[in-house]
């Protein structure tokens, strides 16, 4: 299965040690995070997602729904590389686990 890596310290990331985050405000999204959820890796942003429901269809799903509703209501995306990065990881890990699914 794929690991996640820490956006801060660049250490692996158990699904139940981490946390997605990211800063609202202005009408603006930005500076998307996967870490460790200690304070030393946790930047100082204020929205936030726990990993290990990131890594659930419903919980990634719902993810995307929140992203589409902020489009929808006219937000910004500040810095795109970085919520990329988090979509990446995510990406992998549900992909990894649909395959898991289907060859059983």
């Amino acid at each position: 299965m794929a690991r996640f890596v820490c956006d801060t310290c660049g250490q692996e990331v158990p699904i139940m040690d981490g946390v997605v985050s990211w800063t609202r405000e202005d009408g603006k999204l930005g500076n998307f995070k996967l870490t460790h959820k200690n304070g030393l890796c946790q930047p100082e942003n204020n929205r936030h997602r726990e990993l290990y429901t990131l890594t659930l269809a419903s919980g990634f799903m719902e993810f995307v729904s929140y992203l589409l509703e902020r489009w929808e209501d006219g937000f910004v995306l500040t810095d795109p590389s970085s919520l990329r990065s988090v979509m990446r990881q995510l990406s992998v890990h549900m992909h990894e686990k649909l395959l898991m699914l289907v060859e059983e």
